[in-house]
């Protein structure tokens, strides 16, 4: 049985090769991963994570893993950053990936309101000229030059606010005075 699992697959080239790095200096030690673990002041666990690519080893970790195997801190601080940089990388793109799924899945939501118009005119609205508010408390519109701003949906997650009835133009500019 082989002492290491194998790398995940969408392991970045660098990372790769900087865990493979730390594989070969653990193997070379001769020491087991519960010793590299006490002789670091690293948990077991944490090491395991490290040597098999799912999680990157601190910079603390890294110098400890030296000192104890012998090893030059400098060339494989060096190599750390590198990897470190990978590894920041591919949370950037996960993270990016993540945000477009939850974008993706409001936008579906949103879509399931029974194609309800959320961007702040109602139906009713457009066909006469009118701006519906689908902010809460005053239900106001306030205008700038020739765009009306509409206050955005404020309330409870999957609860569509109710729009009541707007008075138009000539209404307002009656009750103001």
């Amino acid at each position: 049985m082989p002492r290491w699992k194998a790398l995940p697959d969408e392991l970045d080239p660098q990372i790769r090769e900087f865990t493979s790095q730390l594989r070969r200096l653990v193997d070379r030690s001769g020491l087991s991963i519960a010793s590299v673990a006490d002789r670091t002041g690293y948990s077991k666990t944490s090491w395991e994570r490290y040597l098999n690519g799912r999680l990157l080893a601190p910079k603390g970790a890294i110098v400890a893993l030296a000192e104890v195997t012998e090893t030059n801190p400098v060339h494989l601080t060096t190599m750390w950053e590198l990897a470190e940089r990978a590894w920041s990388r591919s949370e950037m793109r996960h993270d990016m990936t993540m945000e477009a799924i939850r974008i993706s899945q409001a936008r579906a939501a949103l879509g399931e309101f029974g194609g309800q118009d959320f961007g702040g005119t109602s139906a009713a609205a457009k066909d006469d000229g009118r701006t519906a508010s689908a902010g809460g408390g005053d239900n106001t519109s306030r205008r700038s030059g020739n765009t009306t701003v509409t206050p955005g949906i404020a309330g409870p997650a999957g609860v569509s606010p109710t729009v009541p009835a707007q008075p138009t133009a000539p209404e307002v500019q009656d009750s103001t005075g």
